[in-house]
């Protein structure tokens, strides 16, 4: 670079020169300086070129910089309660056992798998049981090239294959490099084909590359395969009632008997408790009473079985914001399908139109 730095320099004083010497007769008669400059001119231009020419030899000395791992994105609100540290504790002592390749997290819809799943997650990287922990959300509908984009941005892996084809087999190379990865498949609804993503399941590499699943059913880990399948429990009643109070924060007597009895419709999940308890904070008591009334006499239409609980906390919860502008805007990201990353352009030209 100082050569370069030095041969610019030099060319430009050359041209200065030439300017300075234009000849006699409109140029027809050049004059001896004025050839010699010429002369070096060439000489000049020619060392530019030999020097172009060997930059072609450097190794290269500048890598991208490899996106952020999952300990980055981990809750910090999360709390251990007797029945997520059982499924902690389990996943943890599953991660730890050789012949887990495949470990499934399931409970119902709301109950914190997610959340539980990424804590592992942390917890295995900064132990270095693992090398790298890579997550990426399934959901009901699969968009595979979302699912390889995100699983090769957090292995620092650049897919320039057109096809799904291609950018698994890319993925899977990379995952049987000897790295100790683990790979996070959130909220997966049916049966998967692991090596459509990129993900194999033959050879000696299942010790250095394992899987922990999160779903609603337990029907999905068995088909699945999995070798270890943990249930996420509800919250208890004391548990669900202390988490509830720490985003309601209740302090009048009368209040808190009905408040309590309010937590209790949450059915011990976490996703309703905080939104209930998010909703009731600074509310009074007749408040409190018709918001328990409508939980009690609620009965969601076309839900499945299993989320009904949550859906009416939810389904109350927006009934209950303040502003008409909050629910819009609320109404416009569920327009947007599942698991999508909204783009804040998009979104306000929608909001325009």
């Amino acid at each position: 670079m100082n050569d370069v730095k030095s041969l610019i320099a030099e060319m430009e004083n050359l041209e200065e020169e030439l300017k300075a010497n234009n000849g006699c007769l409109r140029q027809w008669c050049p004059t001896w300086k004025r050839y010699c400059l010429c002369k070096k001119l060439a000489k000049t231009t020619q060392r530019m070129i030999d020097l172009n020419a060997k930059s072609d030899h450097f190794n290269p000395f500048s890598h991208p910089i490899i996106a952020l791992d999952i300990e980055y994105h981990s809750s910090q609100n999360f709390e251990f309660f007797n029945s997520t540290k059982m499924a902690f504790d389990q996943l943890w002592k599953a991660l730890q056992q050789d012949g887990n390749f495949i470990i499934g997290l399931w409970g119902m819809g709301g109950s914190g798998k997610t959340t539980l799943a990424t804590e592992v997650g942390k917890k295995a990287k900064e132990s270095k049981l693992f090398d790298r922990v890579v997550k990426t959300t399934i959901s009901q509908s699969l968009d595979m090239r979302r699912a390889q984009g995100e699983i090769a941005d957090m292995l620092g892996l650049k897919l320039e294959e057109e096809s799904n084809t291609g950018r698994a087999k890319r993925i899977a190379l990379r995952l049987q490099s000897g790295e100790r990865t683990l790979i996070i498949l959130d909220d997966v609804w049916a049966k998967l084909n692991l090596e459509d993503i990129g993900i194999p399941i033959e050879g000696n590499h299942q010790k250095s590359c394992k899987i922990v699943l999160t779903t609603r059913r337990l029907e999905v880990c068995i088909l699945m395969g999995c070798q270890k399948e943990i249930q996420l429990q509800l919250l208890q009643e004391n548990e669900a009632w202390a988490l509830f109070q720490a985003h309601a924060n209740v302090d009048d007597a009368a209040q808190e008997v009905v408040a309590q009895a309010i937590a209790k419709e949450c059915k011990g999940l976490p996703i309703a408790i905080i939104a209930m308890g998010t909703c009731l904070k600074r509310k009074g008591v007749d408040e409190m009473k018709v918001m328990l009334d409508r939980l009690r006499n609620a009965k969601p239409n076309n839900v499945d079985k299993g989320v009904r609980d949550v859906f009416a906390c939810l389904e109350l919860s927006y009934d209950y914001l303040a502003m008409p502008e909050a629910k819009l805007l609320l109404i416009m990201c569920a327009m947007f399908p599942e698991d999508h990353k909204i783009d804040i352009e998009i979104f306000l030209d929608m909001e325009w139109g």
